[in-house]
């Protein structure tokens, strides 16, 4: 599409009848003009943002609004109206879609934490890793510890390649092939060995993610990038820039012309607040903990909270979660105000349970719960190993507060490793990362130290969540087809909720047995 303007072009062909109800796709039009020539237009996410707002305050139809706007006329309208006065909304209808590849875990995991986007990643599960896939930054690579670090890894994919090798034979003795194809029955095969297998895996283990976000959320993703303390998360950070917006080099006029979001990524730079904020939450919190006598588990005794052992705590129970749910919906059925409906349910259990059961007992196996079940809020402390939190951590309905990667919590063993007759081998190189990981956090490399964790290694998070999202959770990661590692937290989240709402608990379909299968052959829904 043109930047300048040109001889005045003929409009596009459009309704007679104004009120003629049009639905169509604005990323490729094909239409014609009303002299008869035909027109195929193909936005750029900036143009295309900018004819979606005009409909705001402008009768003009849609592809007509792509049409008459340039790619110049574009930049000014975002120049003025988002850049300048604000209006980051209309920003959200620029969307582009970008490719990483080999970028380590820790980055991966800084982008997955951005909620309105949408991701697809290497799984861990399906692909077999290897040694030169590694990534960290120089500041670690050049240190005194380099060598080391390298003698870290190459011990890791040693071990995950042995442990692979001895695992194969184990798999297919226990599940035999039967009337499986072949190449299904190999994939089947090399899921089990990898589910096992990944707890070797370093956060510096390199991956390909495919992301795309509109962007409000790229100049977000890309600012939390800059400001954070990783020297290669914001080296990416740049980069990600340069992909969209394009290099500083490059004049106005290819800007606009080569990159999707020239002008909408004017203010993705660092971040003071951003960059501030957890050296000097980390300076008051340690102060505070140690006037208190506390610090954290290094070996010792655990101070209390979701453990290993018992890797789920409830921390926020909604004691009247019951009350607010039969309350909201009754409330929007009958149409009488909250208050009323609250001084109606609240004394009785019977009507509580009826309402509640309504609502979900012809829910089918796809179907989520009415948008009611929202109301009622829960908290929950979880340890849980790395591998598997990667998992978890891609659940934006809900707030996750995750404490830094470390080892200080220990690690977990596939029952299986000891099987195999290595689990001397798995405890040694877990002992020679918890003794890296503490003396780059001694030395101050505390973006750095988090490289060299292996997914054995667990974390501990703090989660909030609705009673809607609670069904999702839970009936997705309690399921034969999830890695056994998250199963087991689903399920134990589940008995927090039975415990104490069992009216609700009753409903949500979860899945409390021990058998694990692979999502390999199994029957694709609507076959």
């Amino acid at each position: 599409m043109p930047t300048n303007d040109q001889p005045k072009k003929a409009k596009l062909i459009q309704p007679a009848d104004t009120a003629t109800r049009r639905i169509y796709w604005l990323n490729h039009i094909r239409t014609k003009r009303e002299d008869g020539e035909a027109v195929e237009l193909r936005p750029t996410p900036e143009q295309l943002a900018v004819a979606v707002a005009k409909c705001s305050r402008s009768s003009t139809p849609f592809d007509q609004n792509v049409d008459d706007v340039s790619l110049e006329k574009a930049a000014e309208f975002h120049e003025k109206w988002v850049v300048g006065y604000g209006h980051a909304s209309v920003a959200e209808h620029a969307v582009a879609s970008v490719a990483f590849q080999n970028i380590p875990q820790t980055v991966i995991k800084i982008l997955e934490d951005t909620r309105l986007a949408s991701f697809t990643e290497v799984s861990s599960r399906y692909q077999v890793f290897t040694r030169q896939r590694v990534g960290f930054p120089k500041s670690l690579s050049q240190s005194e510890w380099g060598g080391r670090v390298n003698e870290l890894f190459d011990a890791l994919y040693g071990l995950y390649e042995e442990c692979y090798a001895l695992l194969d034979p184990i798999f297919r003795e226990r599940q035999p092939q039967g009337d499986m194809p072949d190449a299904a029955y190999k994939a089947t095969i090399k899921a089990m060995v990898c589910d096992r297998v990944r707890y070797l895996l370093p956060a510096a283990a390199l991956a390909s993610l495919g992301m795309t976000a509109n962007a409000r959320v790229w100049e977000h993703a890309i600012v939390k990038l800059l400001s954070s303390a990783d020297p290669l998360a914001r080296q990416i950070g740049d980069e990600i820039k340069s992909v969209l917006r394009g290099f500083a080099s490059l004049d106005r006029d290819q800007a606009l012309r080569y990159f999707p979001l020239p002008t909408l990524l004017k203010y993705a730079d660092p971040n003071e607040y951003l960059a501030g904020f957890a050296p000097k939450l980390s300076a008051l919190s340690q102060e505070i903990t140690k006037s208190h006598g506390l610090t954290p588990e290094k070996g010792g005794e655990p101070m209390g909270g979701a453990t290993a052992d018992h890797p789920v705590v409830c921390t926020f129970d909604d004691h009247l979660a019951e009350q607010r749910i039969a309350a909201s919906l009754l409330s929007r059925y009958s149409l009488i105000p909250m208050e009323r409906a609250l001084e109606i349910v609240s004394k009785d259990k019977q009507l509580q349970s009826q309402l509640i059961k309504a609502a979900l007992e012809n829910r089918g196996p796809h179907d989520a719960p009415p948008r009611e079940f929202e109301h009622a809020w829960f908290q929950h402390e979880i340890v849980m190993d790395y591998g598997a939190w990667r998992d978890i951590q891609r659940h934006r309905i809900c707030t996750q507060t995750n404490q830094p990667l470390g080892t200080d919590l220990g690690y977990d063993m596939p029952d299986e490793i000891g099987e195999i007759g290595k689990a001397k081998e798995f405890g040694e190189v877990m002992d020679m990362a918890r003794t890296l990981n503490r003396e780059l956090l001694a030395a101050g490399m505390v973006a750095e130290a988090q490289y060299v964790v292996p997914m054995a290694y667990r974390r501990r998070l703090l989660v909030g969540w609705n009673m809607r999202e609670l069904f999702h959770f839970i009936e997705l990661r309690s399921g034969k087809k999830g890695h056994p590692s998250y199963r087991r937290i689903a399920q134990e989240v589940w008995k927090t909720i039975n415990e104490s709402h069992p009216t609700i608990a009753e409903f949500i379909r979860v899945d409390l047995s021990t058998e694990s299968i692979s999502t390999l052959g199994a029957k694709p829904k609507g076959f």
